[in-house]
């Protein structure tokens, strides 16, 4: 990952080794969020030279002491690992990495994940494989808030499980793997009334999405999270001459607008954590409805100085 991502992937390296007692290198320079490829693969190549694959993988468990980054809240407020998932990659689209997460549904709590790179770049090294195979797996551990098994695709035990990762047999091949979980029934959600003429209930939906603007929100889960049926939500939205759509994207601009004024997180940052799909995304829509760039409105207006 070349921006915002990568310095914080970075740090955690260094929480997740000194957590394991084993003195954590420098830090990497970074400018702007970002650290120099070349630094990043240098580093995990002397990890996996002098550790082995063991401490890599438990590298991710230092993401359980994380409180206060806004990318990891966007992250864990997920429902469930495939909602974590779809988040996760939209972040490696966000920031451009040059790796990606393919992810393959095998049954109610099974998935299959893959780390490949694009076509025009070199494979991931077996370090890179497993330091984001082991940070995903505790990803997901915090959203459910119990343990994940994990094996390589092909292997017969289980490397992950119990909330602790075993010291092999590792494999071969390091870039896919099988994670399952047991199902956790999700908590009943408070409905959401109509009140007779009020706009308090659109307020108590742009509040349910205010609350999560990271999620791949679709009409189906927006009604869900307000005990209304599909139909019902869309009804009360087109007589105020709502789509979901549009509500959707207004309530991420107003996020936007209110952490671009408010923080000093980056611009790509705000975008992310807001929901959109990558950096143009987030700019053609912010504009849109302010009639100004993010950076442009963050001149203008910011109270974070």
């Amino acid at each position: 990952m070349n921006d915002f991502a990568s310095a914080a992937m970075m740090k955690l390296v260094r929480d997740g080794l000194a957590r394991q007692g084993i003195a954590p290198p420098p830090p990497t320079p970074a400018r702007d969020g970002r650290v120099a490829l070349g630094d990043k693969q240098a580093l995990l190549a002397r990890l996996w030279a002098q550790h082995g694959p063991g401490p890599v993988a438990r590298i991710g468990e230092a993401i359980h002491g994380v409180q206060d980054d806004p990318t990891l809240r966007a992250l864990v407020l997920a429902v469930d690992p495939p909602d974590l998932l779809a988040r996760w990659q939209r972040l490696e689209r966000f920031v451009h990495s040059r790796h990606r997460t393919l992810v393959e549904a095998l049954g109610p709590a099974q998935l299959r994940l893959q780390h490949v790179s694009l076509a025009s770049a070199p494979a991931p090294a077996p370090a890179e494989d497993l330091l984001v195979i082991g940070l995903l797996v505790a990803l997901c551990e915090r959203v459910l808030g119990q343990g994940v098994r994990a094996r390589p695709v092909g292997g017969r035990l289980w490397l992950r499980q119990q909330g602790r990762w075993r010291d092999g047999p590792w494999p071969q091949a390091w870039h896919t793997w099988e994670l399952h979980w047991d199902p956790v029934a999700s908590a009943p959600q408070a409905p959401v009334t109509e009140p007779v003429a009020s706009d308090r209930w659109l307020a108590q939906l742009q509040a349910r999405l205010r609350a999560d603007p990271g999620r791949p929100w679709r009409v189906d889960d927006l009604a869900r999270a307000c005990a209304l049926s599909a139909r019902s939500l869309q009804r009360h939205l087109a007589q105020r001459q709502l789509g979901f759509a549009r509500l959707l994207t207004e309530v991420r601009v107003q996020c936007a607008a209110e952490l671009l004024t408010r923080s000093d997180l980056s611009v790509a940052e705000v975008g992310y954590r807001c929901g959109f799909a990558d950096q143009p995304h987030f700019s053609r829509h912010f504009r849109g409805c302010t009639a100004v760039t993010p950076a442009r409105y963050r001149d203008q207006f910011s109270l974070a100085r």
